[in-house]
């Protein structure tokens, strides 16, 4: 009885399963099964896309070039202007003062002023008034180069000059180049005070007259 069960065992199972049957031990894994030159082809098509796909996708994770910056260029600092000029200046006459906006645009219409010129042959549109903005010294060769200086009258601003010349005093006419320089109290001292008039009025009459 156990010889029949055990030729029908094999005799169905050679009807089940008609290969050779081998037993392998520790269940060891079997190479792949080689390819059709066909399929082999198409599978290492797949294998070139897909390493072609990392190397891609790694690539578009590469951080972008930092674009170079731009230097800041500092803009020059704006020069504060020095003078302020009104006046035609026919005869190159420069009236220097050191007052408030105000109180210079006003000079023109000073009657006292207006009456100085007027003693040494002068009128308004023969001067140019100008106002030492900054309060500081007046630089010679600025004032030279902002208006044809041949005089200059000076109430109470000084001027400053690297050429040679005598010390400067008040009423005391000073030659710096070739242009005469009368040094002055400031007019509203002047207006006033008839000692500081009678010497401002010998010094204009030794350039002037």
């Amino acid at each position: 009885m156990a010889n029949l069960q055990a030729d029908l065992s094999n005799e169905f199972l050679k009807s089940f399963m008609p290969e050779t049957i081998y037993l392998v031990e520790d269940d060891l894994s079997l190479p792949a099964p080689a390819l059709p030159d066909s399929e082999a082809a198409t599978a290492q098509h797949h294998v070139v896309a897909k390493k072609v796909d990392t190397e891609v996708k790694f690539t578009s994770k590469v951080a972008p070039t930092a674009l170079p910056k731009i230097p800041q260029i500092e803009a020059a600092p704006v020069q504060q202007q020095k003078y302020r000029i009104i006046g035609q200046n026919h005869k190159g006459i420069a009236v220097l003062v050191t007052l408030p906006d105000a109180d210079f645009m006003q000079l023109p219409q000073l009657g006292f002023l207006q009456k100085i010129l007027g003693a040494i042959g002068l009128k308004a549109d023969d001067v140019a008034y100008v106002n030492n903005i900054s309060g500081e010294l007046a630089q010679f060769k600025d004032l030279q180069q902002a208006l044809e200086v041949k005089y200059i009258i000076s109430f109470a601003s000084r001027v400053k000059t690297d050429l040679p010349h005598d010390k400067f005093t008040l009423y005391n006419p000073v030659t710096v180049g070739d242009v005469p320089i009368v040094f002055s109290h400031a007019l509203a001292m002047l207006e006033n005070n008839v000692e500081y008039k009678k010497q401002l009025w010998g010094a204009l009459q030794r350039v002037f007259l």
